[in-house]
């Protein structure tokens, strides 16, 4: 199998000279279990190998992001309303398609008298000009702009498998199994490999990161004061890691990478049994490899005290925690963030439901009956101590907790 496409879109929002792209593909397929010498082939039943290499463009942004906008700011002058304006967004003139390159080799599978179904992807893509919003000066009036920014890197590999375990006519059990590792990095941003510190862009590493100082505990009464590599410290303070090792805390020498703040691995099972009338469906999900700082683990009492927030295992000197430091706005003046483990494993859906025999169906002169009991995010299994391990905002409302009884009538 041979395709070749071609096409070319417009936006109209980008600049007058990159309204348009062109974008080709070309994909190779081989049914090979079409071939003489698979035919009768007791454990393959069907075989096909993929192979393809396309671009897409990508047009996220607003109809005006190329335009220079203000904003609406009358003030009062004396006892009538005069018109003001100020800077809401600086133009890009030069804003155009964000560009991405894949290549993808699959392999489509049925094995085992169709028992076993599944699908294995490779792919690896590079994206140019992406579309990021840049944080700049304030000095601009403006605190961002977006601009075509950089290149990526994703490579990774997809798994998706369904299994038919068992099937009679008494009982029966599928499963169906998701996979995915995603490894993204930054290539290039501004053509000379240099990074971006201020909007924590490095080459080499993944686009969303966590950098800045390392937390390394709290200072404790018995330290050597006279020797610390932070200034006018005290016990209960937040102590930083002396990456360099020269006695001395500084922005440039002691903040580094600390991970990820997307998912490496995500991967889904669910199974679903029936025996009888009776269906059991429930579904596991998991999401591994990525961290993030724990904003409920903020230690300034001043912004504790506005929301009710997670219990803090404070220092104190009757408790010598390494944990939490002190309950005091000047424990942490650098303002270093408290990094945990985003990974867990989640029960998502669990249902159970029973079907009324067709023989009762006849007499109740109905189509159908079914009742069930259903549950979501039952459990989850995480070192997070935040809300949710899935939420971006921590003081925001968590996935809550659902039960549901039902019933399904049709006539």
């Amino acid at each position: 199998l041979f395709t070749v496409t071609g096409r070319r879109d417009g936006f109209s929002g980008f600049g007058a000279e990159n309204k348009y792209g062109f974008f080709p593909s070309v994909a190779l397929g081989w049914n090979i279990s079409n071939e003489a010498f698979m035919k009768n082939n007791p454990t393959i039943n069907q075989l096909k190998l993929r192979v393809s290499y396309g671009e897409n463009g990508n047009q996220a942004v607003g109809p005006y992001q190329t335009i220079a906008r203000m904003d609406d700011y009358s003030y009062l002058d004396g006892t009538s309303t005069a018109p003001g304006y100020r800077p809401r967004t600086l133009g890009s003139p030069d804003l155009g398609w964000e560009t991405t390159a894949s290549f993808n080799a699959g392999l489509d599978f049925t094995l085992f008298k169709s028992t076993i179904q599944g699908t294995l992807d490779v792919f690896d893509a590079n994206t140019d000009r992406l579309l990021l919003n840049r944080r700049i000066s304030s000095v601009h009036g403006i605190t961002s702009i977006t601009q075509n920014i950089g290149k990526t890197n994703n490579r990774g590999v997809e798994l998706g498998l369904t299994s038919f375990n068992i099937d009679n006519e008494k009982i029966s059990w599928s499963t169906n199994y998701n996979f995915s590792y995603i490894k993204n990095k930054i290539v290039d941003l501004y053509g000379d490999g240099s990074d971006d510190v201020l909007n924590e862009w490095f080459i080499g590493q993944p686009i969303r990161v966590n950098y800045g100082f390392v937390y390394d505990g709290v200072w404790q009464l018995s330290d050597d004061y006279d020797n610390a590599h932070q200034e006018n410290v005290k016990p209960g303070d937040l102590k930083i890691k002396d990456l360099n090792g020269d006695g001395m805390v500084t922005d440039g020498e002691d903040r580094k990478v600390q991970g990820q703040r997307d998912p490496l691995v995500v991967w889904g099972i669910n199974n679903t049994f029936t025996y009888s009338n009776f269906t059991l469906y429930f579904l596991l999900q998991g999401m591994h490899g990525h961290d993030r700082v724990n904003d409920l683990r903020n230690t300034d009492p001043w912004n504790n005290v506005r929301r009710n927030v997670v219990k803090q295992n404070w220092w104190t000197p009757e408790n010598p925690t390494n944990e939490q430091p002190a309950k005091n706005r000047d424990a942490n003046p650098r303002a270093v963030g408290i990094i945990e483990n985003l990974g867990f494993v989640r029960l998502r859906d669990v249902s159970l439901s029973y079907d009324i025999s067709n023989a009762l169906l006849e007499k109740l002169r109905m189509r159908n009956l079914r009742l069930y009991v259903s549950g979501r995010n039952l459990l989850t299994f995480t070192q997070w101590t935040g809300l949710d391990p899935e939420l971006e905002n921590q003081t925001g409302i968590p996935m809550q907790r659902e039960y549901v009884v039902g019933l399904n009538v049709g006539f």
